[in-house]
C-alpha cells in the first residue's frame, strides 16, 4: 500500500492562489492608476487643442477678409484669370510669390 501526502498539493494550491490573487489586485490598481491618469491628461487636451475642422470665427473673419472685394488676393486674382483655377495650394504659393514681387511683404 501506498500512502500519498495530501497536503502538499493542498498547499501548493493554496499558494498558487494567493498569488493569482495578488497579481489580480496588482493588475486591476494599475489599471485604475492608468485610466486615473489617462481621464486627467484628456481634460488638458480637450482644453488646450480642437479638431483641425472646427475654425474660430476670428480665422473665418481673416479668411473672409483675404478673399473678399477689394482685397490684396481680389486683386491678384483678377490680374489673371486662370488663377482662379489653380488649386488652393497652387494660388496661395503664387500669390506669396506675388506679394513679394510687389514688395507687400515684412522683412
Amino acid at each position: 500500500m501506498h500512502f500519498y501526502d495530501t497536503t502538499a498539493p493542498a498547499m501548493t494550491h493554496d499558494i498558487l492562489s494567493y498569488v493569482s490573487l495578488a497579481f489580480l489586485i496588482a493588475i486591476f490598481l494599475l489599471a485604475l492608476r492608468i485610466n486615473s491618469k489617462l481621464s486627467g491628461g484628456s481634460n488638458k487636451i480637450t482644453n488646450h487643442t480642437r479638431p483641425n475642422s472646427a475654425i474660430s470665427t476670428s480665422e473665418k473673419s481673416e479668411y473672409h477678409a483675404e478673399a473678399s472685394h477689394g482685397t490684396p488676393f481680389e486683386e491678384f486674382l483678377n490680374e489673371d484669370p486662370t488663377r482662379r483655377t489653380m488649386s488652393k495650394k497652387e494660388q496661395f504659393a503664387a500669390y506669396r510669390d506675388w506679394r513679394s514681387s510687389k514688395g507687400l511683404n515684412w522683412k
